[in-house]
């Protein structure tokens, strides 16, 4: 069964999402940054962190409900993904698979959305003590 999705705009009073939102906080403490940056940052952070992660309980749900992999998924729908593809409206999209295959790992994507996340942060935190 999937997670409840955490709201942003309404919020669960919760002592565990309180303490890790302090935690981010008071991590941000010493940088300078102004106090709702600090906190774009948290939600920022959050929202790339829960992203992944509903995306990965649809993934096991969709392999619950269909009894297919993702693999044996495209397969199926590869002919109306070429049919699409056909019209030549997708041009960039269409030449990232002609020489070679792409394969999404989750993990692999988390890990660079949250590096290029922290990275931007970083520069933030050196232009504000700069």
């Amino acid at each position: 069964m999937a997670q409840a999705v955490a709201s942003f705009t309404r919020p669960t009073a919760s002592p565990h999402a309180m303490r890790y939102t302090e935690w981010v906080l008071h991590t941000l403490a010493g940088t300078g940054l102004p106090p709702y940056t600090k906190l774009h940052i948290h939600l920022t952070i959050f929202a790339h962190v829960q992203g992944l992660a509903m995306a990965e309980d649809m993934e096991t749900q969709a392999r619950q409900d269909t009894g297919l992999s993702a693999a044996e998924w495209m397969v199926r729908n590869e002919p109306q993904f070429d049919a699409i593809s056909a019209s030549g409206d997708y041009p960039l999209l269409n030449s990232r698979f002609e020489h070679e295959e792409f394969e999404l790992d989750l993990d692999e994507l988390f890990e660079f959305g949250l590096r290029r996340t922290l990275d931007g942060i970083a520069v933030m935190i050196g232009e504000t003590s700069a």
